[in-house]
C-alpha cells in the first residue's frame, strides 16, 4: 500500500499482529507472508504480488542478533531475512527499522549501523521520530537502488550495528517494514517483529548464554513494528530519506 495509506491504518494493524504474536526460541522472529492480514482494501499494491491478496509478498524475519550490545564496542551482526511469496520478482526493496528504548533517550549520534547488498557495504541513514525513535532507512545513496527477490526465492541481508560510547544504557526493541520504493512515493510490502537487546556499559556483567527476546513482552512498550512506524513518522521519515536519495 502507499506510505501514506499505511498512515492511516497501522492502529488496525497493529492490533492484529499483537494479537499473532507468539514466542519464539533465541533472536529469530518473522512476519509476513506466511500469516494473513487483515481483509483491508488494497492492502498491498506492489509491483509484485497479487494486488488483491491481503497477505504481504514479502515475507521477513529478524534473526541471529546478539542480546547485549557494549557501549563503545565494535559492529555486531543480526540479519534479516526476506522471502519473496509471489510467482513475480519484486524489486526496489528498502528495509526501514525502528529503534525504540524505554527511557526514550537513544538519539541517531549514539547508533553506527550498516548492511551489505550487491556492490559492497552501506551506511544505514538514521534520524530522529517525533516520539524519540530512531528511523534507521536502507536506503545507500544512489548506488543503492534496493534489493531484488526472484519469484519464490529468498534473500538474507546482513546488518551491522554498534553503540556509542556515551549511549544509554537499557532495553531496546528493533521494529522492520519492508518498503517498495517507487519514485517519490512507496509501497510497504512486508514487516518483521521486534528483536529486544540490552544496550550496557563496557564494565556492566552479561549473563552467560544469555539470547535476545523475542514473544509478546516486547510490545509492551513499542505496540508492535507497524504502530511504531507510523505513531513515530517512521515510514513518512523513510519516504522522505528515499525520495532525497533518489534526487
Amino acid at each position: 500500500m502507499r506510505l501514506r495509506k499505511a498512515l492511516a491504518l497501522t492502529a488496525v494493524l497493529s492490533g492484529a499482529l499483537v494479537a499473532a504474536t507468539a514466542p519464539t526460541a533465541g533472536a529469530d522472529i518473522g512476519a509476513g507472508g506466511g500469516r494473513p492480514a487483515p481483509a483491508l482494501p488494497s492492502r498491498a499494491q506492489a509491483t509484485c504480488g497479487d494486488g488483491k491478496s491481503t497477505a504481504f509478498p514479502i515475507g521477513a524475519r529478524i534473526r541471529g542478533g546478539p542480546a547485549v550490545y557494549r557501549t563503545g564496542a565494535g559492529l555486531q551482526t543480526w540479519y534479516l531475512d526476506l522471502t519473496n511469496t509471489t510467482n513475480s520478482e519484486c524489486t526496489a526493496i528498502h528495509p526501514i527499522v525502528v529503534f525504540t528504548d524505554k527511557a526514550h533517550t537513544l538519539r541517531p549520534a549514539h547508533l553506527r549501523m550498516e548492511f551489505d547488498a550487491p556492490g559492497g557495504t552501506f551506511p544505514v541513514s538514521l534520524e530522529h521520530s517525533d516520539r524519540d525513535e530512531i528511523i534507521a532507512v536502507f536506503d545507500g545513496g544512489d548506488a543503492f537502488p534496493g534489493f531484488t527477490v526472484g519469484p519464490g526465492g529468498s534473500l538474507t541481508v546482513k546488518v551491522g550495528l554498534s553503540f556509542a560510547p556515551d549511549a544509554p544504557v537499557g532495553e531496546v526493541v528493533a521494529d522492520a517494514a519492508l518498503v517498495q520504493r517507487k519514485g517519490d512515493d512507496g509501497d510497504w510490502i512486508g514487516e518483521a517483529g521486534g528483536y529486544r537487546f540490552l544496550v550496557e556499559g563496557p564494565a556492566d556483567p552479561v549473563e552467560a548464554g544469555s539470547l535476545a527476546h523475542t514473544g509478546p513482552r516486547e510490545w509492551a512498550y513499542g505496540t508492535g513494528a507497524v504502530a511504531a512506524l507510523a505513531a513515530g513518522g517512521g515510514l513518512l521519515l523513510g519516504a522522505r530519506r528515499l525520495r532525497r536519495s533518489a534526487r
